[in-house]
């Protein structure tokens, strides 16, 4: 799952939310450093990801856009249902629209930049100078993203990345299969994701 999925899956909690967005930055054991209620966020984070991995619908897609993605259709997917989740954000989170959304999450992130790893405070001031989670819910916005991800793993990896080419893979793949998919997946993981935090493998505030 990316950004988008993650902070949604956060709900309204600012400790929560601040957890799961830098969970990726945050390593092994190193989440014990911080405060429980934050280190609960990134304990939600890898579980996010953990699930996601494994879900049949996750599964499959990676497999069907594998053959024109290659090595980079699990990032693909990842790409792919947040596009999915903004595209139809109205309808799958009624509460608000992507904008407002995206506005309250960003502003309460930046407030809290103090407390995010160097990594974290850095992707955080990118995408909103790029206003990227809102360009997720077009084909044009998202190409531009996966084009910037190309440009960062070819420097990285020392190898081409393919991700520009993630809406060719799932227009080949049935684009309208993969988004229904999507959202059997995205209704079942939303449920199952407050029950997780609800649950007693977070550690105790």
């Amino acid at each position: 799952m990316n950004y988008l999925a993650h902070l949604v899956l956060s709900g309204g909690d600012s400790d929560l939310r601040l957890g799961n967005f830098i969970g990726d930055a945050v390593k092994g054991d190193a989440f014990k450093a911080y405060a429980a209620p934050i280190a609960n966020g990134i304990v939600l984070h890898r579980w996010i990801d953990s699930y996601a991995d494994t879900a049949p619908e996750a599964r499959a897609a990676r497999a069907a856009i594998r053959p024109v993605l290659g090595r980079f259709s699990g990032v693909g997917v990842d790409m792919l249902y947040d596009h999915f989740l903004a595209k139809n954000f109205t309808r799958l989170h009624p509460e608000t629209t992507l904008r407002q959304f995206v506005e309250g999450a960003q502003s309460d992130l930046l407030r809290r930049t103090v407390e995010m790893p160097a990594r974290s405070e850095g992707f955080l001031h990118a995408m909103v100078v790029h206003d990227w989670l809102v360009h997720y819910g077009s084909r044009e916005g998202m190409l531009g993203v996966c084009c910037s991800m190309d440009a960062r793993l070819q420097q990285r990896l020392r190898a081409a990345s393919s991700l520009h080419r993630l809406f060719e893979a799932a227009d080949a793949a049935g684009f309208d299969d993969l988004e229904a998919s999507f959202e059997a997946f995205w209704i079942r993981i939303q449920t199952e994701a407050k029950s997780f935090v609800h649950s007693e493998s977070l550690l105790a505030c």
